[in-house]
């Protein structure tokens, strides 16, 4: 994936970028994007190779209380996680399926 991510990074240097309006969360850092453009463009360069922090990423979620969460996509996986940690969450949690 490393030569997928220096395409990434020649591809996102000429994104302009904004502060996000919204919490945005990382699954690199498990934390809300920082508002400096240059930072949002190496975190997103860095989930190309770097493993997805899916549980602290949701646990991190969670304890912030940003509800309901949403997961894209035909999958359950994040909702069966979601269920083991957090019950209250977890029936709140909206499947997207396009």
């Amino acid at each position: 994936m490393q030569p997928a991510r220096a395409a990434l990074e020649k591809v996102l240097a000429e994104v302009q970028m904004s502060r996000p309006r919204i919490p945005v969360y990382s699954n690199v850092t498990a934390t809300p994007f920082p508002a400096d453009a240059d930072a949002i463009r190496t975190l997103l360069s860095r989930q190309l190779v770097e493993p997805v922090r899916w549980q602290p990423t949701l646990a991190a979620l969670i304890s912030a209380k940003h509800a309901p969460l949403h997961e894209l996509g035909p999958g359950q996986q994040i909702k069966a996680m979601v269920k083991r940690m957090d019950p209250v969450f977890w029936k709140a949690l909206v499947n997207v399926i396009p």
